[in-house]
């Protein structure tokens, strides 16, 4: 405290002490460890701020860091004066207590920054109640929403969103790709458990900040692939997965969910279920599911697409990660209203994306299809074909349809399905077999379930009179 004024929280000699410890010994791994940690906006004072930025230039272009080469590279940028010439950067290097401490002294240095960058935060809340404006309570809070999160990004990472330098975007790059080549998972893209697809989608996977669309027709398997998606995520991931669900309830959801996860089919829920142990396995996978704490069902009805992000950045908060999150279907949602249906799902579809974007994770976004379609000869979807919804060409990564022909000749093989993968901005496209049996996805043999397929085709064809 000076008189009625609060000085913000920093420690200027854990500050001194880490730029002693840097031109005392650059190259050691301690000091390589705190450039991973800190970057120049952490510094409370001005002038570490300027020295420090300088340090980590010249240590990310391989250059000698010590008393004479930094005060010479301060002076050609004409900052020796600034951060109080030689005899301060002198004084530094003198009255460091312990370079084996420097990452300590980094932590400190950090701690306090996030401390500071917490107190803004909250003052930004503050204003935004205080300040008229034309903004609803509804988007008040969800602006301090936001801010939380800022709050809580910069806590665990130490960066908060916002233009950077391409030095420092090119730091984080690196890091990303040594992650990968040391087969380090959170650097790498969201599997789907459908080792077919997760093949076409390789090396990448689901690219995480991506919006991942699943477009088909009623009773062609939707909902199936979004169990599965979700479960593979919170067991195999091991990552939290939020299904947000408009069209069915959370019993159902969870049952379900232990049809997918056990391989055993519902209707044995219903009928006799305790004569054998197949209920007994169902409800050993439930509990295994649950001990997981991964999975999260919100059956809201008309949900908004204001509570999906507000859900989703509560758990983020919590659990400090999202690796998924499902919602089940678009066209249910709570739109805002505008002069076109098209247009207010868009808003709700850039606002998946920028929510994939703002938790780095997969939004899948599940959305029903026009009836038109089906009265082409080949009824397999593509983007264009989603209801009132022309934004999701353009708002999406990923557009994957689902064709089963069973859907439309009783005659067919009810198993077989198609997952078309119609557009992957990160990578290639292509069709992908798969069984469904008692409303659990299987993947099968490629080969064979093309050439099955083919086959079909060629049956139909001949029946309706081709040649």
């Amino acid at each position: 405290m000076t008189g009625d004024y609060r000085l913000p929280p920093r420690s200027i000699e854990s500050e001194q002490s880490v730029l002693g410890a840097i031109l005392l010994d650059a190259q050691s791994d301690r000091v390589q460890t705190v450039f991973s940690i800190l970057s120049a906006e952490m510094f409370y004072c001005q002038p570490h701020v300027i020295i420090y930025r300088t340090v980590r230039d010249m240590n990310t272009r391989s250059q000698a860091i010590d008393l004479i080469t930094v005060s010479e590279r301060l002076e050609s940028t004409g900052g020796l004066d600034c951060v109080g010439g030689f005899a301060y950067l002198a004084e530094l290097s003198k009255n460091t207590p312990s370079v084996a401490n420097v990452i300590a002294y980094a932590n400190r240095v950090k701690d306090f920054a996030i401390e500071r960058f917490a107190i803004e935060q909250a003052n930004k809340m503050l204003e935004v109640f205080y300040t008229p404006s034309t903004l609803s309570t509804a988007e008040k809070l969800d602006t301090m929403q936001a801010l939380a999160m800022h709050t809580a990004e910069k806590s665990r990472t130490g960066t908060v969103r916002g233009a950077v330098p391409f030095a420092e975007a090119f730091d984080s790059w690196m890091n990303m790709v040594e992650k990968r080549l040391s087969n380090d998972p959170s650097a790498v893209g969201i599997s789907t458990g459908i080792p077919s697809l997760d093949n076409l989608l390789a090396p990448k996977g689901l690219v995480k900040g991506s919006l991942f669309v699943v477009g088909a027709r009623p009773k062609m398997g939707k909902t199936t692939l979004y169990m599965k998606l979700a479960l593979h995520c919170a067991l195999m991931e091991n990552k939290p997965a939020i299904a947000f669900s408009l069209e069915m309830p959370q019993e159902q959801l969870v049952e379900r969910s232990l049809s997918q996860a056990s391989g055993v089919s519902s209707s044995h829920f219903y009928l006799d279920g305790y004569e054998d142990n197949r209920f007994a396995l169902a409800s050993a996978k439930g509990l295994e599911i649950a001990q997981t704490g991964n999975l999260y069902i919100d059956d809201t009805p008309g949900l908004s697409l204001a509570h999906i992000v507000a859900e989703s950045r509560r758990i983020y908060r919590e659990r400090g990660a999202i690796g998924m999150i499902l919602v089940d279907y678009l066209t249910l949602m709570k739109a805002e209203r505008t002069e076109r249906n098209d247009l207010a799902y868009g808003l709700i579809t850039k606002g998946l994306k920028h929510l994939a974007k703002e938790l780095n994770c997969v939004v899948v976004l599940l959305t029903q299809l026009n009836r038109e379609l089906e009265r082409r000869a080949n009824k397999r979807p593509i983007p264009s074909d989603s209801r009132d919804t022309g934004q999701i060409e353009q708002d999406c990564d990923y557009w994957l349809g689902i064709y089963r022909a069973g859907a439309y000749d009783e005659h067919a093989n009810q198993r077989d399905t198609e997952l078309l993968l119609r557009l992957n901005r990160h990578g290639q496209s292509g069709v992908v077999f798969v069984e469904q049996r008692h409303g659990v996805l299987y993947d099968c043999d490629q080969h064979h379930a093309r050439a099955r397929m083919a086959e079909a085709e060629r049956r139909s064809s001949k029946q309706s009179g081709g040649f």
